[in-house]
């Protein structure tokens, strides 16, 4: 047996069951520099009240924030009010808000807690240009290492600009409804409306690229063992949490808009799934690393929900968007309205998407499983699998 698969088989064994029992979340947009702090002080309360329980039960604390000047979450836990307990920040760029989600469940499956609080949160400390917050400007620009990656697929499999703006339109709409992302669109979105946006690099227009903004999104993870101090009815479990790194191949950069390569997303939701015990036909909906149109469709067939070149005559059918899964028996994709629309502010991320899966699993006739994936530049993939506690 190699050593990968034997480093697989002993990641995938069986672990005490975690649960989250309660979400909570702040609007993403632009609320000014250093707001961090108080962000993730409402957030936190959210998540708290929603588990209908306090900071003083609390065994740690986990604050995710990936802006390098974000304040620390020791001033978060001074303002829920400190009790001693353990606070860990952590930092792993666009996936900060599923690692230290992950990091929780590990301690929570350790013994060292059995309830655990997990924020997320940034903002920066001094005023960004709106240009810099969408084209990275200062810094190595994601949106044209993310444009060429379009351009090589465009010439590949033939994707169309409309194939990607089909992909934004969409999440613009499921964005529509959810009362906390930052682009809310007063009006149904077309693909022209997409198309006819400002282009930032060429194939994709300002409503292809996710703004950055400020926000923050949290929730309450606790163990078997605790549930019966939670409503276990509105409780959802977490069936696998897979957390890799990239390995060292030719051509590898080290700094910059990376995700890695593509083993690096296929492995991580193949971990995911093997550890839940579920297919990729089992799950309903799954929440993306969507900043740029080009990467949901390349998900589409690395997180295993179609093959290589299929993304985009599946697109042109109607296919991850509402009603997906009854249609097609694919999942719906990124409905908050995902990176693109729902926003991105870094340290979150991760915890709006826990927010959004746990939303949609709590539905009495809704979805049963739920994905959440991102990446960070590093690179590193985070991918988590969640159930209805009663399934």
């Amino acid at each position: 047996m190699s050593v990968t698969a034997v480093r697989t088989e002993r990641w995938c064994s069986a672990v005490a069951d975690v649960y989250v029992t309660g979400v909570g979340m702040t609007p993403f947009g632009n609320h000014g520099p250093g707001m961090g702090v108080s962000l993730a002080v409402d957030a936190a309360l959210a998540a708290l009240r929603d588990a209908g329980t306090t900071f003083a039960e609390m065994d740690i604390l986990y604050a995710g924030a990936a802006h390098p000047l974000s304040p620390r979450g020791v001033f978060v836990a001074r303002e829920l009010g400190l009790t001693g307990i353990p606070v860990q920040h952590v930092s792993n760029a666009s996936a900060t808000g599923l690692a230290a989600a992950h990091e929780a469940v590990t301690a929570i499956e350790a013994g060292r807690a059995e309830v655990a609080l997990v924020v997320g949160f940034d903002s920066p400390e001094t005023e960004m240009p709106t240009e810099a917050v969408i084209t990275g400007e200062g810094h190595h620009p994601p949106v044209v290492s993310f444009a060429l990656w379009a351009r090589q697929r465009m010439a590949e499999f033939g994707t169309t600009p409309e194939h990607l703006a089909a992909v934004a339109t969409k999440n613009w709409n499921y964005a529509r409804s959810n009362p906390f992302a930052a682009r809310r669109a007063a009006e149904p979105v077309t693909v022209e409306r997409v198309l006819g946006s400002r282009v930032v690099a060429d194939p994709f227009t300002s409503m292809m690229c996710t703004p950055w903004g400020e926000g923050a999104a949290a929730a309450v993870f606790c163990a078997e063992s605790a549930l019966p101090r939670f409503d276990a009815r509105r409780a959802v479990r977490l069936a696998a949490s897979a957390f890799r790194s990239d390995r060292f191949g030719p051509g590898q950069v080290l700094e910059g808009a990376i995700v890695g390569p593509p083993e690096l997303t296929r492995d991580t939701a193949a971990e995911a799934l093997a550890k839940a015990g579920i297919e990729p036909a089992d799950v309903d909906v799954v929440q993306v690393h969507d900043a740029f149109a080009i990467e949901e469709i390349l998900y589409y067939e690395l997180l295993g929900f179609c093959a290589t070149g299929d993304a985009e005559k599946l697109i042109e059918t109607g296919a991850f968007g509402p009603g997906s899964k009854a249609e097609f028996g694919l999942p719906e994709f990124s409905t908050d309205g995902g990176l693109i629309a729902r926003g991105h502010p870094g340290g979150p991320t991760g915890l709006a998407q826990i927010w959004e899966t746990v939303r949609r699993l709590r539905e009495p006739r809704g979805d049963r499983v739920g994905m959440c994936h991102l990446l960070g530049g590093g690179s590193i993939c985070v991918t988590q699998i969640y159930q209805r506690a009663n399934d």
